[in-house]
């Protein structure tokens, strides 16, 4: 009995220490040439809670709230997988400011760290890479 307590305490201490971290909270995009700039909530993704995936909370044009914004409550990160050490990849992410010629969503192979309140996100399709770094508001 006392093997088996041992054993089972052991793989209870084992088994927390191997899950995944995710990303929580609400960051805030890099302020574009327009001057406008999402909310991004980040937290478990819904069909596989060991990923992280942010979705479109508030959007602001030109330092204003755009309640009208077409994309509130779309995913724009997401299956974002930890790889410890505040590095997150494998994931997606798309930029809703632009579409591919065909009309298609442009969606990018993403990774992000998380520094403090700083989260780097970046994604690339092919050799065509972008990069932002969003600060945590909340």
């Amino acid at each position: 009995m006392k093997t088996f307590f041992i054993s089972f305490i052991t793989i209870l201490f084992f088994s927390a220490s191997l899950q995944a971290e995710i990303v929580a909270g609400v960051f805030q995009t890099e302020t574009n040439e327009e001057g406008n700039y999402l909310h991004v909530k980040f937290g478990s993704c819904s069909k596989d809670k060991s990923k992280t995936c942010g979705t479109i909370k508030t959007a602001f044009r030109k330092g204003a709230k755009n309640t009208s914004y077409e994309n509130l409550g779309k995913l724009i990160v997401w299956d974002m997988i930890d790889k410890g050490d505040g590095q997150y990849a494998n994931g997606k992410i798309w930029d809703p400011s632009s579409d591919n010629d065909d009309g298609s969503k442009k969606i990018y192979n993403s990774k992000m760290s998380l520094s403090g309140n700083t989260l780097s996100v970046s994604g690339c399709i092919l050799i065509f890479c972008k990069a932002q770094n969003w600060t945590k508001i909340n």
